[in-house]
């Protein structure tokens, strides 16, 4: 196991009724989706009503952090914890970015697949020699009750990569569409903690505010109902191939 790495389990956040009456909201938005059948995701209804449901998670979030007697730390402009590699993007999620991408200036879309580019090579060769590492004997202890892909994600998020899609002034070009994902991690006060560096501290409040099953599962049949690259599920791989697919 990593040393200093942080096992302790979370407790999870008390949900109140203001932010249940907000996930069924959210709930009826995403089954509106399935239920319009649209034949692609790149249009302005589904655009706008997965917005909506976006709009309404972050207001789901902010009811359960304030029920929690907690503070969100965490806002517009704030970057510290952009250095993930998001491995866990729904199809249409990236679809609908490399859309908005493809309107941005000529300028701010190259250097974002540049910048895209170059996270998918540094992910890639991480992988390759961790994989290499931890095939090694010596190595072994590392893998005890530790997920060899959570040790991949940390040692990418330590080396301090900026998310390609900040930018110069560190600002989310993306923001209002940005992944689940990337909303739902979230820190409890204390920006401090933050950093890569901080990572494995037990003393950590940062915190992943999931949906609940019902919304993960309509989630998970809009991804394969609109998934075109199979088992790619990587924000910069597949804003990438999406980008290119008009090319």
């Amino acid at each position: 196991m990593p040393e200093g790495q942080n096992t302790t389990p979370k407790p999870l956040l008390h949900i109140p009724p203001s932010a249940r009456k907000i996930h069924g909201e959210i709930v009826g938005i995403l089954r509106g989706l399935l239920d319009a059948d649209h034949p692609g995701c790149d249009n302005g209804e589904f655009r706008r009503s997965y917005e909506r449901a976006m709009a309404l998670y972050d207001d789901y979030q902010r009811e359960s952090v304030a029920a929690s007697g907690d503070s969100l730390a965490c806002r517009e402009g704030c970057w510290i914890c952009c250095c993930h590699y998001p491995e866990d993007v729904y199809s249409f999620e990236a679809e609908l970015i490399a859309s908005h991408v493809k309107k941005l200036p000529a300028e701010t879309r190259s250097r974002i697949e540049e910048s895209c580019e170059a996270a998918v090579y540094r992910f890639e060769r991480l992988k390759n020699i961790l994989r290499e590492k931890l095939s090694l004997d010596e190595y072994q202890s590392l893998l005890e009750g530790s997920d060899p892909d959570e040790i991949l994600l940390n040692s990418y998020y330590r080396l301090r990569n900026r998310c390609p899609f900040l930018d110069q002034t560190d600002r989310c070009v993306i923001y209002r569409i940005r992944p689940l994902t990337c909303r739902a991690y979230i820190n409890l006060g204390d920006p401090s903690v933050c950093p890569p560096e901080m990572i494995n501290e037990t003393d950590t409040v940062t915190y992943i505010l999931d949906l609940d099953d019902e919304a993960n599962e309509l989630l998970d049949t809009l991804h394969f109902r609109y998934e075109k690259y199979p088992r790619d599920t990587a924000l910069c791989s597949l804003v990438l191939k999406y980008l290119s697919a008009d090319e």
